[in-house]
């Protein structure tokens, strides 16, 4: 390796160690701006590698949970004006085993009450969604914790979330994920 080759790679690692640490400090930001309550990780059918039919299949699971969702809330609330959806982020992520495959990791708010126990949430992920969403496998494994609400465990939910991240890949989806806003 010539010497201007090794400062390309040396440059080029310090880049994605940068991205790198500042995707972890906006994630961890996400998190505190919401109340995240669930951290479910689910998988998809064999061959599911292309990233824009991958962000088209979340599109679709997101209005799919969205409608579950509003007819899970409070009914006996009347006048309650717009439904406030829980807000969700989700985080792709490529196979460790080589296959291209991507499995994604959502935070999502607390959901209505009638959804929100782990019994519920595993249903819902487990037999409702994969017969809803024709992306979702119906087999693999799909793991639901409930977050604990403290600052440390964020920190750990963002670095576990940016461990992919290099130049090429960053596991946030920006385009399906309810992003805070700032005012400035």
């Amino acid at each position: 390796m010539t010497s201007i080759q090794a400062q390309i790679h040396q440059q080029d690692r310090h880049q994605a160690q940068r991205l790198k640490g500042n995707i972890k400090r906006l994630i961890t930001g996400e998190l505190q701006s919401i109340n995240p309550w669930w951290f479910i990780s689910f998988h998809y059918r064999d061959h599911h590698s292309k990233e824009d039919e991958l962000l088209q299949d979340v599109a679709d699971l997101k209005r799919k949970l969205h409608r579950i969702i509003f007819q899970s809330r409070d009914k006996t609330i009347k006048g309650a004006g717009e439904y406030p959806y829980p807000r969700m982020l989700f985080f792709h992520e490529t196979s460790h085993q080589g296959t291209g495959q991507f499995h994604t990791h959502l935070i999502v708010e607390k959901l209505p009450a009638s959804l929100n126990t782990q019994y519920e949430m595993e249903t819902l992920f487990r037999k409702r969604l994969p017969h809803k969403v024709k992306a979702l496998s119906k087999w693999k494994s799909v793991d639901i914790q409930r977050i604990n609400p403290e600052v440390p465990d964020y920190r750990r939910i963002s670095s576990y979330l940016g461990k992919q991240t290099d130049l090429e890949l960053i596991a946030l989806d920006p385009f399906n994920s309810d992003l805070s806003t700032r005012n400035k």
